[in-house]
């Protein structure tokens, strides 16, 4: 390929070129696009004449890329990506009154340890644009990968171990027994482990480390007879308030950062059945692309953020528990 054919080709065609690709056709790529199909056309056909052949070929039940447009697809996810990290580049240069931080989290604990921060950040940098995205935890990375987020939170057990990843550990949180008020459970005179395993579970799609801690809880026959089953949850939800509504209408029990529930405790609404130990802790924290340089209102968010988590940590550890007992013998 010459000089001049490189510098020819602009960003908006690989971008049209990428849609084509994706769609594996022209009308549901200009839809994506919100351009017209003949505007597309014209596009492509104008890539094609700069590269000097045909970019895609008609298949049975769609278009492919041909090889020549392959390598193009290849060379064009790293210049979208590139330009990305311009225009991200550029963004820091505006400071934390006229830039603009993107942030993804999950919607079980994440979203309910930034709320507070969030709102902090704003009080302080009203000018700064704040976009969040709730997504499932195991979408993130991949969501920052496509620079659709600067910085995601969530439990860092799985992005710990992504290699493209730096990020910052938050406190962890001791995960405690959930039910409704006046829940069979919590009614017990020394409920153990074994009882909670009496009752449906409920809780967010748990990471594989997660539901490994709670299966070698069981009991030896609950263990057995849950063989072959997919999840140990029989209601299983990510939105944590979708979750506690749950719990207020039913016998199901949950597992949650005491963090997550207090305000309900307070009501009455929900209790924590302090005498079971579950022996587990969540891992929340922040992470981001090592290649991508973290911006001042990113940094000013992880400050905020660190202190507020450990103002909880702090503060939950102060918090007068029942004593704890030990479960029954059976």
């Amino acid at each position: 390929m010459s000089m001049d054919v490189r510098m020819n080709i602009e960003l908006r065609h690989l971008k049209h070129l990428a849609a084509v690709a994706d769609h594996a056709s022209f009308s549901r790529a200009a839809e994506a696009l919100h351009i017209t199909q003949p505007a597309l056309s014209r596009s492509i056909q104008g890539l094609e004449a700069q590269m000097g052949g045909a970019l895609f070929e008609r298949q049975r039940g769609g278009i492919e890329p041909t090889e020549l447009g392959r390598v193009l697809l290849r060379h064009a996810k790293a210049f979208e990506a590139c330009a990305q990290d311009l225009e991200h580049e550029i963004r820091l240069t505006r400071g934390l009154d006229l830039g603009e931080l993107r942030i993804g989290v999950g919607p079980f604990g994440g979203s309910a340890l930034i709320g507070p921060v969030v709102g902090r950040l704003n009080s302080l940098h009203p000018g700064l644009r704040v976009q969040l995205l709730v997504a499932p935890w195991q979408e993130l990375p991949e969501r920052a990968r496509a620079r659709d987020v600067d910085l995601i939170v969530l439990e860092l057990s799985e992005v710990e171990q992504l290699e493209d990843f730096a990020s910052h550990a938050l406190s962890p949180h001791q995960a405690v027994v959930v039910c409704r008020a006046g829940h069979p459970l919590a009614a017990l005179p020394a409920p153990g482990l074994d009882d909670l395993f009496a009752y449906p579970l409920a809780g967010p799609r748990l990471p594989p480390h997660a539901a490994k801690a709670l299966a070698e809880g069981m009991p030896p026959d609950r263990r057995t007879a849950q063989r072959g089953k997919t999840s140990l949850l029989t209601l299983e939800c990510d939105s944590a308030s979708v979750l506690k509504a749950m719990l207020v209408d039913s016998d199901a029990v949950s597992m949650m950062p005491r963090f997550m529930v207090q305000a309900e405790a307070r009501a009455g609404v929900l209790t924590v059945v302090d005498a079971i130990a579950l022996g587990t802790k969540a891992r929340f924290g922040v992470a981001w692309l090592k290649q991508r340089t973290v911006s001042g209102a990113g940094r000013k968010f992880i400050d905020l953020l660190t202190a507020h988590d450990a103002a909880l940590a702090g503060g939950l550890r102060n918090t007068p528990r029942r004593t704890r007992r030990q479960p029954r013998a059976r």
